[in-house]
């Protein structure tokens, strides 16, 4: 956490500063790959039925979130 405070400090004083921005970034990817690599899954024990619902449900719903976001893109384009 040091070091990304730091290279916020960094960036804050002189914004073109790559060392701030090296040393920020690198911080907050090592927080994250910290954070993931100490997650544990445990999925409990499932019929093919229940996980079959789960999934089609699951990519159904990206689908039309998907669709929508292509919507908006095609209005502002006959903008």
């Amino acid at each position: 956490m040091m070091p990304f405070i730091i290279g916020v400090g960094m960036i804050f004083y002189n914004a073109r500063n790559y060392f701030g921005w090296i040393l920020a970034t690198g911080a907050v990817t090592a927080l994250v790959f910290g954070v993931i690599s100490s997650i544990h899954f445990s999925m409990r024990t499932m019929t093919a039925f229940e996980l079959i619902t789960i999934l089609v449900l699951s990519v159904g719903g990206l689908g039309l979130f998907l669709r929508s976001l292509r919507k908006i893109e095609d209005k502002l384009d006959a903008l």
